[in-house]
């Protein structure tokens, strides 16, 4: 048994070194065939580059020098098309994004719900007295307010949370891992933080709040009518 054991093992290693010397034989047949490839390519391109008269060169240069312009308006074109995607996501003078921005927030949350273990809910901020701030004291101070009630709002908001404006007197907010019933307690609470005297000491910041839960099969425009479905009730 022993014997017979060892002659197999001994077998076995002279056919690993016939493989071996396969290996070698052809290994050595590839890289002489890869240094001849080598050689003659080098031929090739040393016959290309004494073909080149200085008429052809002067010709490549200039269309060298035709394409660099065309490469520089391209780099103006897309830095040009960068701002303007930055500008239609921001808001025109408040420091929040705009409705397109907020949409495309809430749609990525609602292609995600599956991923959140609470389902989210979002909530509108109607600024009530603004068209009343807006006939009193005109644009401008209007402006300032809306910006003030922004930057107070984010500075309230939790580190997921997202906030945008839907145009005019109406902000939006997409609460992560918060349920509709306390969502409504906290944005009760904000609103009585944002009621404020307004410019001439009179009239109050009135905020009023809609909440809903956004739901899986729910559209963005859908889940922003059932929030304000709530406000308006």
């Amino acid at each position: 048994m022993d014997i017979n054991r060892a002659q197999g093992i001994a077998a076995i290693a002279n056919n690993g070194g016939g493989k071996a010397q396969y290996q070698n034989d052809h290994g050595d047949r590839h890289k002489d065939r890869e240094e001849h490839v080598g050689h003659g390519e080098a031929i090739d391109l040393d016959g290309l580059a004494s073909e080149i008269t200085p008429a052809v060169q002067a010709l490549l240069d200039d269309l060298a020098s035709e394409i660099e312009p065309l490469r520089a308006e391209l780099r103006l074109a897309r830095e040009y098309e960068q701002q303007l995607r930055e500008d239609l996501a921001r808001h025109a003078f408040l420091p929040v994004p705009g409705r397109r921005e907020f949409l495309r927030d809430l749609n990525h949350v609602l292609n995600h719900l599956k991923d959140l273990t609470v389902p989210p809910s979002i909530a509108l901020l109607h600024v009530r007295s603004g068209d009343e701030i807006r006939r009193r004291y005109g644009r401008d101070v209007l402006d300032r307010v809306l910006a003030d009630v922004a930057v107070r709002i984010g500075e309230r908001l939790g580190s997921n949370d997202v906030l945008g404006n839907l145009g005019g007197n109406d902000f939006a907010l997409i609460l992560l891992g918060v349920d509709p019933v306390d969502a409504r307690t906290k944005m009760k609470k904000l609103a009585s933080e944002l009621g404020r005297s307004g410019p001439d000491g009179a009239t109050p910041v009135d905020v009023m709040v809609g909440v809903a839960g956004i739901q899986s099969g729910m559209s963005a425009e859908a889940a922003i009518h059932a929030a304000d479905k709530d406000l308006t009730r």
